[in-house]
């Protein structure tokens, strides 16, 4: 349940662990452990789904899949699991959200989900450790602030037998009574029409730390970089210029690409829907991520000089990533910080009115 609500554009420092969320608290250890499997199990989702495609495939069934493989591990991770009854899971996440309610600890919630990380074998070590340290915060606030129901989350745990989980359901749209037109085929533009040029750019993905020679098929989530290590002494390390694995660009990459699209010009627009930094989800900073934005700007700057562009926000932005919290979040688990970044960035494109809603996402 959301506690307040405040101007969208307000913002005054507060954070999580400014708010006592690293004071001991007296739970009992059982509680950690919930709290700590509910923080682990929503890394897979940054570490594997939001890696390179060409790396990590999505499976058919959707994100149901990726708990599915994990309960299973958890059935066997820890004593007594099997006997882990339906009255019991709703009693622990009951406690959970009283716990964190009264009292949240976020090193202690972060200390047993890298340990859960480790042993489930969700990610290597040193990614775990980071991962969780990166997403203890805004886990721990969220939580606090909206959470599964004890029904849902045993529902998701043990079964529909325990409870309702229909989060990744269909929907049912309600649609209005009014009838609908009757279709009407588009009319082709007219012989010697006028024609615009619009250039498209997405997901440019800049790593800076890419790394040429190193291993394109690392343990991480991400490869062809310092920390890669070298490749078996029977396959090729990553190129000059990229590499078709679990890798992203390197500058020089982005460069080429953007000086060529001079020549192939003019262009009367450009749509750019972002994605920007690299895929190394689990260590980034916003230092990073404003290091990409800026960057990345002043080359399509560079190269497409006076032509209009309207960029739009990617779900790699951020940091964490796909952290994009609502407006009425406030101080330093807000956006702000991005979104101030981004105006400043893109205000020689952007008129004054996208620039005031930009800043007031």
């Amino acid at each position: 349940m959301l506690r307040r609500r405040v101007s969208p554009c307000q913002s005054h420092p507060r954070s999580g662990r400014e708010h006592g969320l690293d004071s001991s608290s007296g739970a009992p250890r059982l509680l950690w452990v919930g709290l700590g499997l509910a923080l682990v199990l929503a890394l897979p989702e940054s570490l594997v789904l939001w890696a390179p495609a060409a790396a990590h495939p999505l499976p058919a069934q959707g994100h149901p899949a990726t708990f599915n493989a994990i309960v299973p591990q958890l059935r066997n991770a820890f004593f007594g699991w099997q006997n882990f009854t339906c009255p019991v899971c709703k009693v622990l996440f009951t406690a959970i959200n009283f716990g964190l309610k009264k009292e949240p600890n976020v090193a202690r919630v972060g200390s047993m989900a890298i340990k859960l990380c480790k042993l489930l074998k969700i990610a290597p070590p040193t990614v775990c450790q980071s991962a969780v340290q990166l997403f203890e915060d805004d886990m721990v606030e969220v939580w606090t602030r909206s959470v599964l129901s004890p029904s849902e989350a045993c529902g998701l745990l043990l079964g529909s037998t325990c409870g309702h989980w229909d989060i990744f359901s269909s929907w049912n749209i309600s649609l209005p009574a009014t009838p609908k037109p009757p279709p009407k085929p588009p009319n082709p533009p007219a012989p010697g029409a006028p024609v615009s040029r619009v250039l498209f750019l997405t997901d440019l993905h800049w790593d800076h730390d890419y790394l040429e020679g190193t291993d394109p098929n690392c343990a991480d989530p991400l490869c062809c970089r310092r920390g890669s290590g070298l490749p078996p002494t029977s396959q090729p390390g990553a190129g000059y210029w990229g590499e078709y694995s679990k890798c992203d660009l390197p500058l020089r990459t982005l460069d080429s690409l953007l000086s060529g699209l001079g020549p192939a010009g003019p262009f009367d627009m450009v749509y750019w829907t972002g994605d920007i930094p690299a895929h190394d989800v689990w260590q980034q900073s916003r230092q990073d991520q404003l290091r990409a934005l800026t960057t990345i700007t002043a080359l399509v700057r560079k190269f497409l000089g006076p032509v209009p562009v309207y960029p739009a926000v990617g779900n790699h932005e951020s940091t964490p990533v796909n952290g994009f919290p609502p407006p009425f979040i406030e101080g330093n688990h807000s956006s702000r910080w991005l979104y101030e970044a981004m105006a400043k960035a893109w205000e020689p494109w952007l008129p004054a009115e996208a620039l005031r809603t930009l800043r007031c996402i």
